[in-house]
């Protein structure tokens, strides 16, 4: 085989979030009670509830049969998206969701600085995963270098505008903060993943071979820097030995069961629209 990729193993998102989902299907929601899937399905009275616990497993098991066979279709795309959107939707349309697993509100995730950042920057992150996820999808199309690279222009300028309250900018501070990395590590690693996630994204304006795996590294370093905001608690108490880890379990498994769906729909959108755009399939 010859080392450029099929395009049906070029989008792989599917792959990695079955991965997850399933393994928050699998894992139980607490240890201190019959919480795996099929006792919480026997003690379920609430019909959505059964309904979003089974659509779960459902969406798992179609991203990774479809992912790991190659569909080669926008269908394929379509349906991951659609089955992310359902599981968004079922605890809003039934809060008893949310009030059986607190920790699936989005409310509830402990994201460090990123909900005090502005939605400018939020929109910034997005442009640059979307674009990136565009040119893994289809490199040959403008769309996703302008995206990304819009989305990296646009977080260098607000993250270096002079912040009110602050003698500089929220990106000044930070790197003078770089120097003390060994002492201020839990803050500003996620940055870090970011910043080089957005340079990367940044570098992809120039065509070359190496474009698809510079798009996935980008996406890799956007999701993780997310993702250690969010592991960082059980991190502190790994290291701290405070054999507490077992208060985190609901967390993670809310975390789970509400970050696959979400990036599993968006990822579906994302692939969906750039085939679409050239009218073909994958």
């Amino acid at each position: 085989m010859s080392g450029m990729a099929r395009p049906a193993d070029k989008i792989s998102y599917d792959k990695f979030w079955g991965v997850l989902l399933a393994a928050g299907c699998v894992l139980p929601a607490r240890l201190d009670s019959r919480s795996y899937l099929w006792q919480l399905l026997e003690t379920t009275r609430h019909f959505w509830t059964t309904v979003w616990l089974l659509g779960s497993v459902a969406a798992a098991l179609f991203a990774l049969g479809a992912g790991f066979l190659g569909w080669r279709s926008r269908w394929r795309h379509f349906l991951n998206f659609s089955f992310g959107v359902v599981l968004l939707v079922l605890p809003l349309v039934s809060p008893e969701i949310w009030l059986r697993f607190p920790h699936v509100n989005p409310a509830r995730l402990q994201v460090g600085e990123l909900a005090s950042i502005g939605w400018v920057v939020l929109l910034a992150l997005a442009a640059i995963y979307a674009g990136s996820g565009i040119r893994v999808a289809r490199p040959s199309q403008i769309a996703g270098q302008a995206l990304a690279a819009l989305g990296a222009f646009l977080l260098a300028v607000f993250v270096f505008l002079p912040a009110e309250g602050m003698p500089g900018s929220y990106g000044a501070a930070k790197l003078a903060e770089m120097a003390r990395f060994g002492e201020r590590w839990r803050d500003l690693t996620p940055l870090l993943l970011v910043a080089l996630g957005a340079l990367l994204a940044t570098l992809n304006l120039v065509r070359s071979r190496a474009e698809v795996f510079f798009a996935r590294c980008t996406r890799l370093l956007m999701v993780g820097g997310l993702f250690f905001w969010i592991a960082l608690p059980f991190l502190d108490d790994v290291q701290a030995g405070s054999g507490r880890l077992a208060r985190h379990v609901p967390v993670a498994w809310g975390a789970i069961h509400f970050m696959a769906p979400l990036f599993l729909s968006l990822d579906g959108c994302i692939a969906f629209v750039a085939i679409s755009i050239t009218r073909s399939s994958e």
